[in-house]
């Protein structure tokens, strides 16, 4: 916890969390379906989902959303218990598997393809905005990509968890189903130049990267993440946007605002 100033002046903060930052808000946000219902009452554009709890409704889901889908969990943070592009019934049973684990509730929506961008919106006015690409390694033909992602993490900006500017890679369980899907192993060498992603979601917390690209994003996107600051009424957001193009209205290109997060990463 830090405190600037002192008496009438001093100002809180915690993480990304201020004094002022609405108690009601940032439960909004943690709840991905309320998230959802409120955007898309305000004409935002979101993907197709349901919400699921059993096998039985899953399926339900499935008939309605259709494939690709994308399984999380409601109140899920850091890309935990999520699992996207999704193509059988069999894969989204155990994503639903992985997703309970963090939540009773699960989400099951339309796969948006593209970039993965985060806009940080503070006091309702437009940032920053950074175009998300998921932990990979790129083949050199002769390293193991144990080896590769070992090199990567010799990285000066990396450490663990949110102490540094990136995160360390680490292979779990869910890089080694990745990679199994590809007919590889951690020891698998990669030929030369071919990139090899490691996880499924962007975020920086699982060893993502981010590029700056504030000036590209388009004054209707920028317009549009600061109403939605304003309808979930948080004073600091990150809002996720799915996009092939963020220099272009997402109304356009077929784009969706995926998440509102609270205490977005800086």
């Amino acid at each position: 916890l830090v405190q600037l100033g002192h008496g009438i002046h001093q100002k809180r903060i915690r993480a990304t969390i201020t004094s002022k930052t609405s108690n009601i808000g940032v439960e909004i946000a943690c709840d991905k379906k309320e998230t959802k219902q409120l955007l898309e009452s305000y004409e935002i554009p979101v993907p197709k989902g349901r919400v699921v709890r059993t096998e039985e409704g899953l399926e339900a889901a499935l008939d309605s959303v259709g494939f690709p889908c994308v399984i999380k969990p409601i109140g899920g943070n850091h890309g935990r218990g999520a699992t996207i592009g999704i193509k059988t019934l069999e894969e989204a049973k155990v994503a639903l598997a992985k997703a309970k684990e963090i939540s009773r509730s699960v989400i099951v929506e339309r796969y948006i393809t593209g970039l993965d961008h985060r806009l940080l919106v503070i006091n309702h006015q437009f940032v920053a905005a950074a175009k998300r690409t998921p932990a990979c390694v790129v083949g050199d033909g002769k390293r193991t990509i144990a080896d590769l992602v070992a090199e990567v993490n010799t990285d000066p900006r990396r450490g663990f968890g949110h102490e540094k500017v990136l995160t360390q890679i680490d292979i779990d369980d869910h890089t080694e189903k990745i990679l199994g899907k590809l007919g590889m192993t951690a020891q698998s060498v990669p030929k030369k130049d071919e990139v090899i992603y490691l996880k499924s979601t962007a975020n920086l917390s699982t060893g993502g990267t981010a590029d700056d690209v504030t000036e590209m994003v388009h004054s209707y996107n920028v317009f549009m993440a600061e109403r939605i600051s304003r309808i979930i009424d948080l004073d600091i957001c990150g809002i996720d946007i799915m996009t092939d193009d963020i220099s272009k209205p997402i109304t356009e290109n077929g784009g969706a605002v995926l998440e509102v997060n609270a205490a977005p990463g800086f």
